[in-house]
């Protein structure tokens, strides 16, 4: 990879990411937006390791709850995008 290529890729055309888009900032609120789905699974995943690793049993139930809650609700949302 070098420089010149964009770190996010997407089935679209090569978007250089040096600022040659009209509209960098609308590129950036889309990624953001994509990626504030997928926030409370990334979180709860945390969580869920953090528990592991300091052997918080109790911790770890309940943060695995929150993280199997959390991918359902980003399966609900990705199905409805789908539809």
């Amino acid at each position: 990879m070098n420089s010149s290529q964009a770190l996010v890729g997407h089935d679209r055309a090569f978007t250089p990411a040096n600022g040659n888009q009209p509209d960098p900032w609308q590129r950036l609120a889309q990624l953001e937006a994509e990626l504030a789905a997928q926030e409370p699974v990334v979180g709860a995943a945390l969580l869920a390791a953090t528990a592991f690793r300091l052997r918080d049993e109790a911790g770890l139930i309940e943060t695995l709850r929150i993280l199997s809650q959390a991918v359902a609700e980003l399966e609900k949302l990705q199905a409805r995008d789908d539809d």
